[in-house]
């Protein structure tokens, strides 16, 4: 028999999305499932009708179990979710999102048949007027520090929980921060780098739900971004010391958009923007002798460095 494969799913205020979720989820090919629905709610006990929802689905299909808890952000619910969890793999499919029929059955078939630690799939990303699919390439059986490569080059699959097929054993001893946002970039980040082997099949089987509200549009900003990014790098430099250049790259884009998000706000002042100036300062004549460096990014080097105004203009007509 087909090892169990728990899939948790993160709900909050995401009511008019629920449906399609769940849905999505019950219908997998894949049939040795359990669904972990953590259902958030608000301190006055108001849940946006989703506990509503996600009882009505539990009542006719056993597999799903209801965590419900009050709301204390996605890096709270995504652990309550794998205590909750006794599979031998885990994926995750968030509340506002919704998957493919095969989504689970060519994960895990992936990573079985590599005998990988993580499966990677791709994605649709759903705009409310379109729909626009990852790029597909052949599968690609990645050790970890190619698979930290990929990431830092982004020209594949990033930190998201969502997308992949984990090893339950990955998770022991480990918990998403409950503080803050980019959870998973912490958690997932840590664990990439701890992997042998990944693979990434870019067949699009995951629908992104791209939302003007959703937490990752309005309340994450690029000061947490770029903190949850050297995190990450410190731990690639650690274990792939050979990626240190790469890693340089990655951060000094994150301190220039941290830069520019200051220029557009109108809050930018040296004194605000010294500890982003600094790194850029501090790393500029290294990057800028990588050949893999984008015309971009290095025109953006000088502006930082030299004429922030006209940074401004190039962060509002992007080149």
């Amino acid at each position: 028999m087909n090892p169990k494969i728990s899939i948790i799913s993160i709900i909050y205020k995401v009511a008019a999305y629920l449906d399609e979720c769940i849905k999505s989820l019950l219908a997998q090919t894949y049939q040795n499932i359990e669904i972990i629905l953590v259902v958030g709610e608000k301190s006055d006990g108001t849940d946006d009708n989703c506990l509503e929802i996600a009882e009505a689905y539990a009542f006719l299909d056993k597999r799903i179990k209801i965590v419900s808890c009050m709301s204390a952000g996605t890096g709270d619910a995504r652990n309550k979710g794998l205590e909750a969890a006794t599979g031998e793999y885990i994926a995750f499919v968030d509340g506002d999102d919704y998957v493919e029929e095969k989504y689970i059955e060519k994960l895990y078939e992936n990573i079985n048949f590599h005998g990988a630690d993580i499966s990677v799939c791709g994605k649709y990303s759903e705009y409310p007027d379109k729909s626009v699919a990852d790029e597909r390439h052949s599968v690609r059986d990645l050790s970890g520090e190619a698979a930290c490569r990929m990431i830092l080059e982004k020209n594949g699959f990033f930190f998201h929980c969502w997308d992949k097929l984990f090893k339950a054993s990955l998770f022991e001893g480990k918990e998403f921060p409950t503080k803050g946002q980019l959870e998973d970039r912490y958690t997932i980040g840590k664990i990439l780098t701890e992997v042998e082997t990944v693979v990434y099949d870019s067949t699009p089987l995951y629908h992104y739900r791209v939302r003007a509200d959703s937490v990752s549009k309005t309340a994450v900003d690029c000061e947490q971004n770029t903190k949850a990014d050297e995190s990450f790098c410190s731990c690639v430099e650690l274990k792939y010391p050979a990626l240190k250049d790469l890693c340089e790259e990655f951060l000094i884009y994150d301190h220039i958009t941290c830069i520019q998000n200051m220029l557009l706000a109108g809050t930018y002042t040296k004194g605000a923007a010294v500890v982003h100036r600094n790194y850029v300062k501090a790393h500029a004549h290294s990057v800028l002798e990588s050949e893999s460096l984008e015309m971009n990014t290095r025109i953006k080097i000088y502006m930082t460095l030299y004429s922030p105004k006209l940074l401004k203009l190039v962060t509002r007509k992007p080149m």
